[in-house]
């Protein structure tokens, strides 16, 4: 039989364990997932955020320094002429613009770049002795203005340098199409002011084959080769801003070229990265990756917390198969006792002490079921509170809506809860603890709120009231937590049960305790819930005597409750019927 009780438990113990500790891990992966989604989208809103101030900053040049009269006047005819008038015209557009440009940089302006209707590179600002090689197919957005006569902007990769361009088409004031100015920033401008405003870890990756197909030969220099096996590193933004760790490096190729962003969270290292793909603005195709670097402790804490929850509930959900083990195994052996009662009678008297000793242990299992049920009623309440309030703090943190003082009265909530929780636990182990047999002086109004504590979810389901009338003054008594939660536990759950039974409406426990004289106290715990029957009421102390069914009353708690008030608590206990309902009345001496 004992095997067989074993093996169900253990079963159980294995299905539940399991299923909780898969639950477990698919919140863990699930947070862990939204975490880096909400990193992507915040990077991601972080750069655009950027990129906007330089397209803005773009076109203030261009409406200030760039297509005014004097600079329209000396460009118009550039296209139609050759040869030393050509080089006439680039030497004053030169002139007109160089002590602008150098102002201009301070901006962190990159590139003024002059094109012909027709691709032809005009002037450069910043190679001046570079120009007349045809950027039809290398440069996709000069191609774009010039045919389509419209403004783009977007990432390139250029002869000389790559950048942030922004692509003007030029007219006379005759709307005469004389050509276009792109206005570039570096890449590295781009990422110091994101590193200065939002302080971030990034490096820049440019594809290799573009590099290869559009840089002149000797500025490839200025590229280093990346753990991704497509990609160059943008040199100047790698010295100035090296990588967090390059052991052991990852090629995150395939999934950047699919064109979304995304984080990955490097658990060896402790780091999320974040891949912004950057697109050319004309092809679409993939030509640039901005990776976002960060320690972050977020999914490192939660992945221990994960750890630390799966111990703790394997501990807990031991402890407690342990308990309904022991209670099952007790429940078996007084069933099987109380089949061969009238055999062992004699037996039984002559080993009364040691077995009423049993008895009290299978009665002590017995009643640690009602309490676990009594503390589940407890916490189901605060473990919802606790959950709404970090629901309430995701969903806000999402929307953005998250303030100082709503995280403050999230927490404080979840604080408080949390505490009520510990506090139950630490009431829970008082009272089990069946090995503490020191005895000590305990007010009694404060232990009868504690067992209370254990009561006042089930008598509140049930719809019992709980009357207290209490003597001011605190009246002591010589005992130890156990025996005096074992007698009211005893009381107490007959009492609900004999409500369930009676049917009775206005259900309520009226509690008194009082100085009776100067050497006893008296506590009267009276019932509305119909009384005792006279035919037994003079045998509900007698071991083994209940009224309820064998498979779920073993008629021994009223009797130890008996024995520990006369003799562990040498006081005195008995019932009458009251009105509408039983009275017990106890007597202890006063410490």
């Amino acid at each position: 039989m004992i095997k067989k009780i074993i093996l169900k438990y253990l079963f159980l113990y294995f299905i539940i364990t399991t299923l909780l500790v898969t639950i477990y891990i698919i919140q863990f992966n699930k947070n862990v997932e939204n975490y880096l989604d909400n990193k992507t989208n915040q990077h991601l809103l972080e750069y655009k955020a950027i990129y906007d101030e330089y397209r803005v900053l773009s076109k203030l040049i261009f409406d200030t320094d760039i297509n005014d009269e004097k600079t329209i006047e000396i460009f118009k005819d550039a296209y139609k002429e050759s040869g030393a008038k050509k080089n006439i015209i680039r030497n004053r557009l030169l002139n007109h613009l160089k002590f602008k440009y150098e102002k201009l940089k301070s901006y962190n302006l990159k590139q003024l770049h002059f094109h012909l209707p027709d691709n032809e590179s005009f002037l450069r600002m910043h190679r001046p002795n570079k120009f007349g090689d045809d950027l039809t197919n290398i440069r996709s957005t000069v191609r774009y203005v010039n045919e389509n006569k419209k403004y783009i902007h977007g990432f390139e990769e250029g002869r000389i340098f790559n950048g942030y361009r922004f692509v003007y088409p030029l007219f006379t004031k005759d709307d005469e199409y004389i050509g276009s100015v792109e206005i570039s920033f570096s890449v590295l401008a781009m990422v110091e002011t994101m590193y200065h405003t939002y302080n971030l870890n990034l490096s820049f990756l440019i594809r290799k084959d573009v590099v290869d197909k559009k840089v002149f030969k000797e500025e490839r220099k200025n590229y280093i080769l990346s753990p991704n096996k497509d990609f160059y590193f943008e040199k100047s933004v790698y010295e100035a801003h090296p990588p967090l760790s390059t052991a052991n490096p990852k090629d995150y190729t395939t999934i950047i070229l699919k064109g979304e962003p995304f984080s990955i969270y490097d658990n060896s290292k402790n780091i999320i990265k974040t891949m912004i793909p950057i697109k050319n603005p004309v092809t679409h195709e993939i030509v640039a990756t901005l990776c976002v670097c960060q320690n972050d402790d977020f999914i490192y804490n939660d992945k221990n917390d994960l750890i630390s929850k799966i111990f703790i509930s394997y501990l807990l959900l031991a402890i407690v198969f342990y308990l309904f083990f022991k209670q099952t195994v007790a429940k078996e052996n007084l069933i099987k006792l109380n089949r061969e009662l009238d055999k062992r009678v004699t037996l039984e008297v002559n080993r009364g002490r040691k077995q009423d000793l049993h008895l009290f242990n299978q009665s002590k299992m017995a009643s640690l079921g009602k309490m676990m049920s009594n503390i589940a009623h407890q916490w189901r309440q605060p473990l919802s509170v606790i959950t709404t309030c970090a629901s309430g703090i995701k969903v806000q943190k999402e929307m953005n809506l998250l303030t100082n003082k709503d995280l403050d009265c999230f927490t404080n909530s979840i604080l408080e809860h949390a505490t009520y929780l510990s506090k139950t636990i630490d009431n829970f182990k008082e009272y089990i603890d069946v090995n503490n047999k020191d005895r000590r002086i305990l007010c009694i109004q404060e232990h009868m709120d504690k067992v209370l504590d254990f009561f006042n979810p089930i008598f509140q389901e049930k719809n019992i009231a709980v009357i207290k009338k209490y003597e001011e003054k605190k009246l002591n008594i010589s005992a130890n937590t156990s025996e005096v939660f074992e007698v009211f536990n005893a009381i107490f759950s007959n009492a609900k049960d004999a409500f369930e039974k009676s049917g009775t409406k206005n259900k309520k426990i009226v509690i008194t305790i009082k100085k009776k004289n100067d050497k006893k106290l008296l506590i009267t715990i009276k019932d509305n819930a119909g009384g005792i029957d006279e035919k037994i009421i003079d045998k509900i102390f007698d071991p083994y005597f209940t009224t309820k069914h064998e498979s779920i009353g073993t008629g021994i708690s009223l009797y130890l409750t008996y024995k520990v008030i006369h003799e562990n608590l040498k006081g005195e206990i008995f019932v009458k019927n009251n009105i509408d309902g039983a009275k017990f009345y106890i007597e202890l001496p006063i410490v």
